[in-house]
């Protein structure tokens, strides 16, 4: 009883932060997802440090800068296009090698290939997350949207799996989720997404479309959870952190987020009509 109240209380005050951070002003959603990508990085470091594989201070510094480039881009983009973005980001990349060069470590590829995985795994989505609501018509509800939409796959989805859940959907890798817990939660948020023009008149997306967004939402949300699964199922952990008591850490709270932002991203973008030319 004791832990199913620590876990909805620090649940609360999660969503609370996401929301406010969304909603108050640009910068506090840029400090606070900065704060979530330091703990992010720190704890990937930290996973693979457990299993003898040390990531240099430049995975960090490099992680970080790219961060603030992803993030700021909606305010220089138009200068040029979505080049410079990419540009800066493969800069930034090629110091990782430079920096191995110079390490004198037995596994300097080894290094390389996970710090380049970490920050596309949770550096860039994390700086998509800030930027999105300043690339479509600078409206922040359309990130509002995309975190109400993996609450209420992941709400869904486990209610009916405790009620119904009989046949594993993915028991190598995550043996608790069951497909009669994914199919009722699919369902269940895309009648919601049917109906989420009414919620965000202000967003000029039809039915069709939020439910498109949903659907985007679900599928790569879902291939993220089991990700990161399979990715703490091979360095033999549970949890990848403790900072959110209930809830593991901020790896485990942002699995789906991570790896669907990407996909979100390009989905907004070929909706809108703003996909960057190169």
């Amino acid at each position: 009883m004791k832990n199913l109240i620590i876990r909805t209380l620090t649940g609360i005050a999660f969503v609370a932060l996401i929301v406010a951070s969304i909603l108050v002003s640009e910068l506090m959603l840029f400090a606070v997802f900065l704060i979530f990508t330091c703990l992010g990085l720190y704890e990937y470091r930290t996973l693979l440090k457990k299993n003898n594989i040390e990531l240099p201070i430049a995975f960090y510094i490099t992680g970080l800068l790219i961060y603030v480039v992803v993030s700021t881009a909606s305010l220089w983009i138009f200068i040029s296009n979505i080049t410079l973005m990419f540009m800066l980001i493969l800069t930034l990349l090629l110091v990782l090698f430079i920096t191995e060069l110079f390490s004198k470590r037995e596994q300097p590829f080894l290094s390389i290939a996970y710090s380049i995985l970490g920050i596309l795994w949770i550096v860039l989505p994390f700086g998509l997350i800030n930027n999105l609501p300043f690339w479509y018509y600078k409206n922040e509800y359309i990130l509002l949207s995309v975190f109400i939409f993996i609450w209420l796959y992941d709400t869904f989805a486990y209610c009916v799996g405790m009620l119904i859940g009989k046949h594993r959907l993915f028991e190598r890798i995550s043996p608790k989720k069951s497909w009669e817990g994914a199919i009722g939660g699919t369902v269940l948020t895309l009648i919601v997404a049917y109906f989420a023009k009414l919620l965000f008149p202000m967003l000029p997306l039809n039915s069709f479309q939020w439910i498109g967004l949903a659907l985007v939402i679900i599928v790569f949300g879902t291939l993220g959870d089991l990700i990161e699964s399979m990715f703490k199922r091979q360095l033999s952990v549970k949890d990848s952190g403790t900072i959110l008591p209930g809830h593991g850490g901020v790896l485990d709270r942002f699995d789906s987020i991570l790896f669907a932002m990407p996909f979100v991203w390009l989905y907004l973008s070929i909706i809108f009509g703003r996909l960057p030319v190169i």
